[in-house]
C-alpha cells in the first residue's frame, strides 16, 4: 500500500494548511471537509443535484423569494449567503437579481475568484467571515440570508438563527437547507454492522468514523432534525415551512422515472467525490489509523459504485423557510433545549466497539 505524505506546511497568513495533497482551513475544526478546487468542483456538482430537487430553481418557496426581493423604488435588494462555499449559489442569485447586491462570506474565499475566465457579476462579492463570530460585524437590512449544508461548521444554530434574524429586515427571509447521508427509506439510521458480517458497509462505517471525529470538537452540529423546534421557538420568526426529501445514492431501483433517475446519477456521482473529501478529513484530524482510513475509503469508493443492497441508502434532505417577523429584535435568553429522551445516537450511526473495528 502506498504511503501518503504526512506533510502539514501551514500557510498562517491565510489560516489554511496543506495536508496529504488537500487544503484545510484551520479557523473552525469542526468543520472537516477540504476546502480546496476539488471540493468547490464538487460543490458546484452538489449545486446542480439541489436544483435539480427543486425543480431549477436556486431556492424553496419560490414564490415568497420571488416576491420578498422583487424591485422597490428606492431600495437596495440585499443577500447574505452564510457558507458561500465555491459561490455558484450567490453567483447565480446576483444573475437572477440584477438589481439586488449578493454577499457570500466562509472561511475562505471561493477558486472563482483566482480565475480570470470566470466572470463574477459586479453585484456580487465575497469576504473570508466566521459565522460564528462575525455575525455582528456584517450589518442588518438583508432581504433574505441563506445557508446551505454548512451546519457542521456551525457551533450554535439555535444561537445563529437569532443573529439571522438580527440581520434581516422585517419580512425578511431565512432559507436553510441541510443533508445528511446513509438513511433507509424511513430517513432513520441504519444501525453499523460489525466488519464481515450480513449488511455491512464501508460507506456507513466511513461516515460514523467521521462523525465521532466530529463530536470531539464539541455537541453535535447537524441540528436540521431540530430545525422546526428551533425556528418555531424563536420570537424573531413566523411562517416556518420545512420540506424533507429523501434522494437515493444511486441509481439501483428500476422504478425510477427519469428525473428521479438523473437525480440519483448524480448522487451517485457526488458521493464518489464525497468519499475522498471524508477520507482526507480523517487524515487530517489524525483521527483513526492511516491504513483504516485507506480501506475504508477504497470499499466505499466500491460500494458506491456497485451499489449491493447494503449501500442500497439515501441522502436525507431538509429545506426549511422563516420569516422574520414584524416585532423588534429579541436576543436569545434561554439556549434550546434538546427534547427529553434525547439520544445523540437516534441522530448519528453509533460507532463500532474499537475491538470490531479492524478489517
Amino acid at each position: 500500500m502506498t504511503q501518503e505524505p504526512d506533510s502539514t506546511v501551514v500557510e498562517a497568513e491565510q489560516n489554511l494548511a496543506i495536508s496529504n495533497g488537500r487544503r484545510f482551513q484551520m479557523m473552525n475544526n469542526a468543520y472537516m471537509l477540504p476546502t480546496d478546487s476539488s471540493e468547490h468542483a464538487r460543490l458546484d456538482l452538489q449545486h446542480e443535484i439541489v436544483k435539480l430537487m427543486l425543480g431549477g430553481e436556486l431556492y424553496q418557496t419560490p414564490e415568497l423569494v420571488k416576491v420578498t426581493l422583487a424591485p422597490r423604488e428606492n431600495t437596495k435588494r440585499r443577500v447574505l449567503d452564510v457558507g458561500a462555499g465555491s459561490g455558484k449559489w450567490a453567483i447565480e442569485m446576483a444573475k437572477e437579481f440584477p438589481h439586488a447586491d449578493v454577499s457570500g462570506i466562509d472561511l475562505v474565499q471561493p477558486d472563482i475568484l483566482s480565475d480570470p475566465t470566470r466572470r463574477v457579476p459586479p453585484n456580487c462579492s465575497f469576504q473570508i467571515a466566521d459565522a460564528n463570530k462575525d455575525m455582528g460585524k456584517i450589518g442588518s437590512g438583508y432581504d433574505l440570508v441563506h445557508l446551505r449544508c454548512v451546519e457542521a461548521g456551525i457551533d450554535d444554530s439555535d444561537l445563529f438563527f437569532y443573529d439571522a434574524a438580527r440581520a434581516l429586515r422585517p419580512g425578511g427571509l431565512l432559507l436553510l437547507v441541510g443533508a445528511d447521508v446513509l438513511v433507509d427509506e424511513t430517513g432513520k439510521y441504519v444501525p453499523l454492522q460489525k466488519p464481515g458480517s450480513v449488511g455491512y458497509s464501508h460507506i456507513q462505517h466511513l461516515v460514523s468514523c467521521l462523525k465521532e471525529a466530529h463530536l470531539k470538537y464539541g455537541p453535535l452540529r447537524l441540528r436540521y432534525p431540530f430545525w422546526r423546534s428551533m425556528l418555531g421557538s424563536n420570537p424573531n420568526y413566523s411562517n416556518v415551512q420545512i420540506k424533507e426529501l429523501l434522494v437515493p445514492s444511486g441509481p439501483w431501483s428500476n422504478d425510477l422515472n427519469d428525473t428521479e433517475r438523473n437525480l440519483a446519477e448524480a448522487m451517485q456521482a457526488n458521493l464518489l467525490r464525497l468519499l475522498p473529501a471524508f477520507k482526507a478529513g480523517l487524515l487530517h484530524d489524525k483521527s483513526i489509523p492511516e491504513e483504516l482510513a485507506n480501506k475504508l475509503a477504497e470499499g466505499a469508493m466500491r460500494e458506491v459504485q456497485e451499489l449491493p443492497e447494503a449501500a442500497q441508502k439515501y441522502s436525507k434532505w431538509v429545506f426549511a423557510t422563516a420569516v422574520r417577523n414584524d416585532l423588534p429584535w429579541t436576543s436569545r435568553t434561554t439556549p434550546w433545549q434538546e427534547p427529553q429522551g434525547y439520544d445523540i445516537y437516534d441522530y448519528v450511526v453509533r460507532p463500532l466497539p474499537q475491538e470490531s473495528e479492524t478489517l
